[in-house]
């Protein structure tokens, strides 16, 4: 009988393609890029690349409503990215709706495929690079080589900011204090990636490039297919690839050996890695030990800038301050999908990728009568806005009221969209500042009794983000009380310090 034939060979792409369309499950691991948030050649990238910044930024669009980015820019721009995105002439409203009129109405831009951005190896790439930290961090805790940082925590190349999976700073590089709360000032000695093999190309040669580039001097790409781990170690020509050595271990990182059958064996063995008795990593004792101390002292974070972001009809730059600033927590989940970091963190990744995409790319990702549609709508709103504005002001007063009455709170400012020249948007909310608040004072009880629309904050003077202090300080319209608030608190900052063997005993 003859033998079947064999179907080509097919690449770990087209593999993922073949698996989204003969399974129904896990599909959102197959469609969804990784949810890594960097900042490359002043762009927000998601998974490292804008295919997944366009797919972030398209269910937004779907999830929140156009408006949810309509907000960031003037209406009259939107229809000129409008002309020049769906390359028409229209000028009138009657121009508009003729030519939206003409469009096919369809559902399909919801359901439509695009090739995966994501991996059916999201399990496998998780339980490595959970085990590799925990046996990195364990080895280093005993030898004061450095310390291991990841994931969610950033390293700053030049103008790009890139969130590696697991990377290793030596002690040296910790005392020239270039960490910080969010990321790290210097490229580390030390990084490890897990790849997705779909997505190879991030790894293999972007990032590489770029890790390359700026001279980190070891590269790790763990390949969970293959099980297989590639070593790289920079050199005035460039990575050349390292060798393990006849015990099978590898020891291209001074003062730190890995062993990859050690590594595989717990994970063959389905094991949890908490419960390994071998350690995958040893390390050589260092002689001087030291500490990191958390002392006085300011420094860039989350919040630091007043969120101004400035999209235009083309991409604009975001520069590190900015995205370090404004970029949310890497967190994504639903109610209403994308929740990115909360719903403040979902409108800075919002604006972030308008930046990144610009105005005319934007609106190419949704039928041209949805903009249509919506931005006539808004623009009837906003001839309500000094109407809507009022009852906005009135409210705020009359919760400073209740604040001062019923609760002691000795001030109450406002800040935020009722000061701004802008028309109220879907973002827009009353912002409160209070001060001198009695101790035992609770805001979830007032949030209780406040009703769900217009949204209302409650931020006591001395937790304001840094980013809020300027207009705090020059702008904030007090509604009850009379004294200004008092300033922010102390802020802190690691510093490290080396330890002496007396004061380390």
């Amino acid at each position: 009988m003859p033998m079947p034939s064999q179907p080509p060979d097919r690449s770990p792409r087209e593999e993922l393609e073949n698996h989204c369309f003969s399974q129904a499950i896990d599909l959102q691991f197959c469609q969804w890029p990784e949810f890594r948030l960097e900042l490359v050649n002043g762009q927000f990238l998601v998974g490292g690349t804008l295919d997944g910044s366009r797919w972030l930024l398209k269910e937004a669009l779907i999830g929140w409503g156009l408006e949810s980015a309509i907000a960031f820019a003037p209406l009259d721009r939107w229809w000129e990215a409008l002309r020049l995105g769906y390359s028409v002439s229209c000028q009138t409203e009657a121009d508009w709706l003729l030519w939206a009129e003409s469009l096919p109405l369809s559902a399909i831009y919801r359901d439509e495929t695009h090739p995966p951005l994501g991996s059916k190896y999201v399990g496998e790439h998780r339980w490595i690079r959970d085990y590799l930290i925990q046996a990195l961090s364990s080895a280093l805790s005993r030898s004061y080589l450095g310390s291991r940082f990841g994931p969610n925590y950033g390293m700053q190349l030049g103008q790009d900011l890139l969130i590696p999976d697991i990377f290793l700073l030596t002690a040296e590089q910790l005392s020239q204090n270039i960490s910080h709360d969010y990321y790290t000032e210097v490229a580390a000695h030390l990084i490890i990636e897990i790849g997705l093999p779909e997505q190879s190309t991030v790894d293999q040669q972007i990032r590489r490039n770029l890790y390359e580039r700026a001279q980190v001097a070891h590269y790790w790409i763990v390949d969970p297919a293959l099980k297989q781990f590639q070593f790289w170690q920079w050199t005035p020509d460039g990575y050349q690839s390292g060798r393990l050595d006849p015990d099978g271990c590898y020891r291209g990182v001074a003062n730190l050996s890995f062993s990859p059958s050690i590594f595989w064996l717990a994970y063959e063995e389905s094991r949890s890695p908490y419960l390994q008795k071998l350690s995958a990593f040893t390390c050589v004792n260092q002689p001087r030990q030291w500490q990191l101390r958390k002392e006085p002292g300011a420094e860039l974070s989350y919040g630091s800038l007043p969120f101004a972001p400035v999209v235009g009809l083309a991409p604009q730059p975001i520069s590190p301050e900015q995205f370090i600033a404004w970029c949310p927590e890497t967190k994504l989940e639903g109610g209403p999908f994308p929740l990115v970091g909360g719903v403040t963190g979902t409108r800075n990744a919002i604006a972030l990728l308008l930046m990144s995409l610009g105005l005319v790319e934007t609106v190419k990702l949704m039928p041209g009568y949805e903009w249509v549609r919506v931005l006539r709508r808004l623009a009837r709103e906003q001839q309500q806005d000094a109407q809507q504005r009022e009852r906005w002001w009135q409210q705020a007063s009359a919760i400073a009221r209740r604040l001062k009455d019923e609760h002691g709170v000795g001030g109450i400012g406002v800040i935020g969209s009722l000061l701004n020249d802008q028309p109220l948007n879907t973002w827009s909310k009353i912002q409160l500042i209070l001060w001198d608040v009695p101790e035992g004072f609770r805001k979830w009880q007032v949030w209780q009794t406040l009703p769900d629309s217009p949204p209302v904050e409650l931020t006591e003077a001395v937790w304001a983000l840094p980013g809020d202090r300027p207009e705090i300080s020059q702008r904030m319209q007090i509604l009850e009380g009379t004294q200004k608030p008092h300033g922010p608190r102390p802020q802190e900052r690691m510093k490290f310090h080396w330890v002496e063997p007396d004061a380390a005993t």
